[in-house]
């Protein structure tokens, strides 16, 4: 009988010994996983060809383990090198998304004023959109299918807005530098409507 007890108390303390071992490992295991990683993020979007500066960044702590190497960590690698690509606000960073020569895209800022029926609801600073030409109205000429003038701008700047249908409104659009003409003529020859790039 003795022996008996004695063995059922060696088994209770070893099973009390393991599940005190796996709730340890557990926890261990947990803290190990949700261990967060002071990184940069932009605090606005940044376009391509932007050259960043202190007043872009700021810091956040994420959890992201091992790919948190594909990320900037250090403001320090961050201010005075250029965009390669657009970033969105409060985006972290990837290294392959700077570079430190300006060998990004040339932007231009144009500035429009377009019919406010010829914009789409909820653009706003930080928008892309298609620029699609469109044929003033005429009397009896040939009516011209509308035509993509630029695919992929960025608004930069709403400066007014009409309230009433038919108003107009200003914008500031950045556009490669090559395509500044294409746009210029664009407005000169008919009218402009913008459409809503989600792509």
């Amino acid at each position: 009988m003795a022996i008996h007890r004695k063995s059922s108390r060696s088994r209770l303390i070893l099973a009390i010994a393991l599940i005190c071992a796996s709730l340890i490992s557990a926890f261990i295991f947990s803290s190990l996983a949700n261990q967060k990683t002071t990184m940069i993020v932009s605090k606005s979007f940044l376009l391509p060809g932007h050259q960043i500066t202190q007043s872009d960044l700021e810091r956040v702590q994420v959890t992201l383990g091992e790919i948190s190497a594909n990320y900037v960590q250090q403001e320090s690698e961050l201010v005075g090198a250029f965009t390669r690509v657009r970033i969105e606000g409060h985006e972290l960073i990837a290294h392959s998304s700077i570079s430190m020569a300006s060998d990004a895209l040339s932007l231009s800022s144009v500035p429009l004023s377009i019919r406010s029926a010829d914009a789409p609801e909820g653009i706003q600073p930080g928008s892309m959109i298609d620029v699609y030409w469109v044929q003033a109205e005429t009397n009896g000429d040939i009516q011209l299918i509308p035509e993509l003038v630029i695919a992929g701008a960025h608004v930069l700047a709403i400066t007014k807005s009409g309230s009433n249908f038919g108003s107009e409104i200003g914008l500031t659009v950045a556009v490669q530098s090559d395509e500044v003409l294409l746009l210029l003529g664009a407005t000169s020859q008919g009218r402009v409507v913008l459409v809503s790039s989600h792509g």
